[in-house]
């Protein structure tokens, strides 16, 4: 299942927009650390908080270390996280429609 998000809020935050957004979370391959991504503007989003905070993912392009775990080299990770991780991590409140589930 693929997610969707909520592209004023992103917006309202400081994040850059085209009209062709596709954005995704991503997450180091090293230690799952999450990251909003658009693929078209190739912007990587760090800080949920501040959007105004973020790096650009241009193949032949040096990542600066993970905000996370600290690794120098690193890349994202070979499957992105599920939606249930999603909306547990720092971006959910960019999600444009969260399911909750609850366990007895």
């Amino acid at each position: 299942m693929s997610l969707t998000f909520n592209l004023s809020l992103i917006a309202d935050r400081g994040g850059n927009l085209c009209g062709e957004d596709r954005f995704s979370i991503e997450a180091c391959a090293a230690c799952q650390g999450q990251y909003l991504f658009n693929q078209e503007l190739k912007d990587v989003y760090f800080d949920p908080e501040d959007l105004a905070r973020h790096f650009f993912k241009i193949p032949g392009m040096d990542l600066p270390p993970c905000g996370y775990c600290g690794a120098v080299i690193w890349d994202f990770a070979d499957v992105s996280p599920d939606q249930t991780s999603a909306q547990a991590g720092p971006w959910a409140w960019a999600l444009k429609s969260r399911v909750f589930t609850f366990n007895d």
